[in-house]
């Protein structure tokens, strides 16, 4: 092959020069575009950021809740019902056996004092409600306005007499235990907060309840008397600790004015 000649030697410089201008170029442009693009997402997180300062802050409220459909007042009545006579038999076990005991004795008086037949009423719910398959007594008396006013407190009143009982019987059985006479009337004497001589007032209080009762101490002085010869004067509280009959009416007494205590204590608070 033959020398290049100078020509050619240019030819070849200027082919070099100009592919080395093309990549020079190419470079600086994708240079260029890369920083566009940098400050071009830089401005758009400046506007964004400046947004979001004066857009009004969306404030989520909560839709208002649905209300609860209302429960009948027949039937809250007799859950309440149920529940008070739950928990009478929870706590005197000694006087009900179960549920129906309970309602047994509502009826009974219901029916003594205010002529409450129970088929009756039950035949009369039935008659109101014929899509009902089985009906309590219960059932009925919650449907009827006038016998719920009835039930409600005749329930009361055995709530009241079941505590007394309870009372009555715990006494009965410390009196049992050897407890003496002081022993047994001291706590009523503190929660009447009785300030006379040995709580003198108080026994006065349960002898009354005694009288009321037909319990009388002239009654066991005669027996206590023959059974012992004794001609002098016999107290009451002699009576009380020598006669185990009447010991034990005593503290029943003294239970039941106590049970009766407590009542209007939590009343009045």
């Amino acid at each position: 092959m033959g020398k290049a000649t100078n020509r050619s030697a240019l030819f070849l410089d200027r082919a070099y020069i100009d592919q080395k201008f093309v990549e020079l170029r190419s470079d600086i442009m994708a240079t260029l575009d890369a920083k566009f693009r940098t400050v071009q997402e830089q401005e758009d997180k400046i506007i964004s950021l400046f947004e979001g300062t004066q857009r009004p802050e969306k404030r989520i409220t909560k839709a208002p809740a649905e209300k609860l459909p209302s429960v009948p007042e027949e039937i809250a009545w007799k859950m309440d019902m149920r529940r008070r006579v739950d928990k009478m038999v929870k706590e005197y076990p000694e006087l009900y056996a179960d549920f129906n005991t309970v309602l047994r004795r509502v009826y009974g008086k219901m029916r003594d004092v205010y002529g409450f037949v129970s088929e009756q009423a039950i035949k009369e719910y039935r008659n109101a409600h014929p899509g009902i398959e089985r009906a309590s007594c219960l059932d009925a008396v919650s449907d009827s306005p006038q016998w719920r006013s009835i039930f409600d407190p005749v329930l009361s009143n055995l709530e009241e007499d079941s505590r007394k009982e309870m009372e009555r019987r715990r006494m009965a059985a410390e009196a049992e235990m050897g407890k003496t006479r002081q022993e047994i009337i001291q706590p009523l004497i503190v929660a009447r907060g009785d300030k006379s001589n040995y709580g003198c007032a108080t026994y006065t209080l349960v002898k009354g309840r005694l009288k009321k009762k037909g319990i009388l101490y002239a009654n066991y002085e005669e027996g206590y008397r023959r059974d012992t010869g004794i001609k002098r004067h016999v107290s009451n509280g002699e009576l009380i600790d020598n006669v185990p009959a009447l010991k034990r009416e005593f503290a029943k007494a003294v239970g039941e004015l106590l049970a009766e205590q407590k009542v209007v204590k939590n009343d009045g608070n």
